[in-house]
């Protein structure tokens, strides 16, 4: 990440933020393959978990978390653990959760989805194990390639 958008902002463009967030999670979300275990766009959720703080889901994960864009319409951060790297977008609105989703998308990878909140991991193995501790869905980004991971 360039060092101009590591710093907090108390106000960063829509768009910029957007679009910084998404970028973050593609080295995270684990490539251009989309898993069939998990769902694809999956919107309509009947039981979305309450929204949870960057911290919130970082010490579900066990790790501590830093925090890289803090915007209005977002905040995005991160950890380390002994398994890799996880990324967390938290929202302010559902409809920029949907935005980020739909843009990220794009590139692949698997995301787990709650309440106005992303998480990407190293690994769908390690979504799923967060997903019992914190809930969300799986979704799975668009598939690249034929078949060659």
């Amino acid at each position: 990440m360039p060092p101009s958008t590591a710093r907090s902002y108390r106000r960063v463009p829509r768009a910029a933020a957007v679009a910084v967030a998404a970028l973050c999670a593609v080295p995270a979300a684990g490539g251009c393959a989309g898993s069939p275990a998990a769902s694809h766009g999956a919107h309509a959720r009947e039981s979305r978990e309450p929204s949870a703080s960057i911290e919130e889901i970082a010490a579900a994960v066990g790790c501590t978390a830093h925090v890289d864009v803090q915007a209005d319409e977002l905040r995005e951060g991160g950890c380390q653990t002994g398994e890799g790297a996880y990324r967390m977008v938290t929202f302010a609105a559902d409809e920029g959760q949907r935005s980020w989703l739909a843009e990220a998308r794009m590139y692949g990878g698997t995301y787990l989805v709650g309440g106005r909140w992303v998480v990407t991991a190293p690994s769908e193995q390690a979504l799923t194990a967060l997903r019992g501790r914190i809930g969300g869905d799986l979704e799975a980004g668009d598939s690249h390639g034929g078949g060659h991971h």
